[in-house]
């Protein structure tokens, strides 16, 4: 039976991997990952990488070196494919839950975790019960770690910072507000999760927004999320691409958008049916809610100048309520806006 000691039990990092060699900023980006770990102030902790089939021998034959290096503190796990990062976590979600680790600290590849990471999100799941997830905000940096200026990124990212900046969700039935109000506000190298929650709730099969859905979903089924400025992570964006990896593989901004609208309304229905079943919602809050998260992604998508997407998604409103959308347009003052129409 599995046993989950927060007090004593080993945090367990879960890292997604995948390389085709490159240009070997990403054996550096690596290396600065796992030093990050290394200093950590609470030393009880394990490192899952999860790698779906790397295509660079040289990539796999390092992480088999670290692996000896660490001494049983990480540990490899060679899939047989690839099916983007979520697959991988899930993939290391379930042996982290098999071996008992009591939470998990999400770390991708080519981020860099605070020092305090692992010693602020045990003390915080020891002192709430009822805390199921902690998150903190993050700094961007670019692939030669220099910091980037809030005026040079995505809106989509200055987004999720200014949710940070004024009330970043906190309590029981955050889902609500992440959906209706903030937008995706845990970024995934920020959050950690207690392990039951994570394996009861594992990502979705989606290569984009994947962590937005499973937050979503972490929220209805009853966790809680706890906010923390103490320990922010610095969250890789290369400045030489469109953007982030997830970016570059759906083929650019309008690619990477119009998946993100699809996985995000997927992960809102599963989030609402959930919390209707729990009887947290009433059928009518749930239309209601659904009108106005379509309106705050369109918001989302305008900011990112995706006009057509916003006005995709502006007439999903409109279709599931005219009169509760027409209200919530004049109540959000959004009746300006190049996609109302």
């Amino acid at each position: 039976m599995t046993s989950f000691d927060m007090k004593n039990g080993s945090a367990v990092f879960i890292m997604p991997h995948w390389s085709n060699g490159g240009s070997g900023l990403e054996k550096k980006w690596l290396d600065k990952t796992l030093e990050s770990i290394k200093n950590q102030t609470d030393s009880n902790w394990k490192i899952l990488i999860a790698d779906g089939n790397s295509p660079s021998k040289d990539a796999v034959d390092y992480l088999n070196q670290l692996e000896k290096e660490f001494n049983g503190k990480l540990e490899v796990i060679h899939m047989e494919h690839s099916d983007g990062p979520g697959h991988a976590r899930n993939v290391a979600i379930k042996k982290a839950y098999a071996d008992g680790h009591p939470f998990i600290v999400f770390l991708d590849a080519d981020d860099i975790a605070s020092p305090k990471r692992v010693e602020i999100a045990r003390k915080t799941f020891l002192e709430n019960k009822d805390a199921g997830v902690v998150y903190s905000t993050f700094k961007v940096i670019d692939e030669f770690n220099n910091v980037v200026p809030r005026e040079k990124l995505s809106q989509s990212i200055v987004e999720i910072l200014e949710s940070h900046d004024n009330a970043p969700p906190q309590g029981k039935g955050t889902w609500i507000q992440i959906a209706t109000e903030t937008g995706y506000t845990n970024l995934t190298s920020a959050t950690s999760v207690r392990t039951e929650i994570a394996h009861a709730n594992l990502f979705p099969p989606e290569k984009v927004s994947e962590d937005y859905y499973a937050w979503l979903v972490y929220s209805a089924s009853g966790a809680e999320f706890v906010y923390t400025p103490d320990s922010p992570t610095l969250y890789r964006i290369p400045q030489n691409t469109e953007g982030s990896v997830s970016r570059s593989r759906e083929g650019g901004k309008k690619g990477f958008y119009t998946t993100k609208c699809r996985v995000d309304e997927a992960g809102f229905n599963a989030a609402s049916s959930i919390a209707l079943k729990r009887g947290d919602i009433s059928d009518s809050q749930k239309t209601k809610l659904y009108v106005k998260f379509m309106l705050k992604e369109a918001e989302t998508m305008g900011r990112e100048e995706q006009l057509e997407l916003a006005e995709m998604c502006y007439s999903k409103a409109v279709d599931i309520d005219k009169d509760i959308a027409a209200n919530l347009v004049k109540e959000l003052d959004f009746s300006n806006r190049a996609w109302v129409n």
